[in-house]
């Protein structure tokens, strides 16, 4: 799994969309995934919630890094598609405001 990677993910009976937040080169099966929320971000929209251009997803979308989990790779059901280089900084910058990481 490569960063920025959106994929449908089954959780028990349900499916959903996640975007992997972060993946180690080195072991790419292993990884942070965040659930993808189909819904527009509010207009003062928290650190947590990243939003998607048209150009990732066909509707208004989040990332909601507020619910960051281990990627199971069992769990994977297949791609669904990937993050622009754009939005991929702006996930990159909402990481490190909202953990309070550093590079």
């Amino acid at each position: 799994m490569r960063r920025g990677s959106i994929l449908q993910y089954l959780v028990g009976s349900h499916r959903l969309r996640v975007v992997v937040v972060t993946a180690d080169r080195y072991n790419p099966a292993h990884g942070l995934v965040a659930p993808l929320r189909e819904r527009t971000a509010p207009d003062l929209a928290p650190a947590f919630l990243v939003p998607l251009s048209r150009q990732d997803w066909p509707t208004a979308a989040v990332i909601d890094l507020s619910r960051v989990r281990p990627l199971d790779p069992d769990s994977v059901a297949g791609p669904a598609g990937q993050l622009t280089r754009t939005t991929l900084s702006t996930l990159a910058a909402a990481i490190r405001a909202y953990f309070g990481t550093t590079d």
